[in-house]
């Protein structure tokens, strides 16, 4: 199992914690790789009936795409971390199972567009979240600090360059578009109240009860039966309607 990723099953819920606090939970290539298997083993189990999203640590939930990770990469190695951090977090929507975030410190860029491949969001009060991509190819003073006026390695020559790992597909899908829209140019990282007004998160929880909260939340839905929880995020995720239901 790669050390950068957590997994534990209890009481019919898997904890999925990202364990690189030393790196803010930032995502490599390994780590999408174990999240792509583990989403498929968890799937199959029928001892499994929620999966909650955590980040390690205490300063992030996920600051996106590995700095080191990024830097390194050919034009064509370019292509393909967009195609394999898309494919891993539209793997959420297709589970049989709920799949919730729940979110504390930093979750920006690829680790917003983590959260947003879950079902949805739940936040610690001193959540930060945002879509900052545009802003490292910004000019002062919105260029984050840690550029340092470097250019940034995703801007091509020509061209333009978006978030890749669908958060300008979910984002508006979220929040509504006009919403989406001033987050993606601005490049803002909203404060936990800001994103439960917008709609971004479900619930804000206190530093008190972050844990305690996430917990009940989690065995809550753990109580459910299991087909009616698949049944339900499939007419949900497709917009069917629940007619006639079929004859024992």
């Amino acid at each position: 199992m790669d050390e950068t990723l957590d997994v534990q099953i209890k009481d019919r819920v898997a904890w999925l914690t990202l364990n690189r606090p030393d790196k803010l939970n930032a995502l490599t290539p390994g780590t999408l790789h174990e999240l792509r298997r583990v989403f498929t083993e968890i799937d199959d189990d029928e001892n499994v009936c929620v999966a909650v999203l955590r980040g390690a640590g205490e300063r992030a939930f996920c600051a996106g795409m590995d700095v080191d990770w990024s830097e390194g990469l050919t034009k064509a190695d370019r292509i393909e971390q967009g195609r394999l951090g898309e494919k891993t977090f539209a793997m959420m929507s297709r589970l049989s199972i709920p799949v919730f975030a729940a979110v504390h410190g930093y979750a920006v860029g690829g680790g917003l567009e983590l959260a947003l491949g879950a079902d949805f969001i739940v936040a610690h009060e001193n959540a930060k979240l945002g879509l900052v991509e545009i802003t490292l190819s910004a000019r002062p003073p919105y260029q984050p600090k840690f550029m340092n006026g470097r250019e940034d390695p995703d801007q091509p020559e020509v061209g333009g360059s978006a978030p890749g790992w669908g958060g300008v597909k979910r984002l508006p899908q979220r929040i509504g578009k006009a919403l989406a829209m001033e987050m993606l140019f601005t490049g803002i990282r909203l404060d936990a109240g800001r994103a439960l007004r917008m709609g971004l998160v479900n619930d804000v929880y206190g530093a008190d009860e972050f844990d305690s909260r996430v917990e009940e939340l989690a065995t809550r839905i753990a109580a459910m039966n299991r087909y009616n929880l698949r049944l339900v995020k499939e007419l949900v995720q497709n917009g069917y309607d629940w007619i006639e239901p079929h004859p024992s």
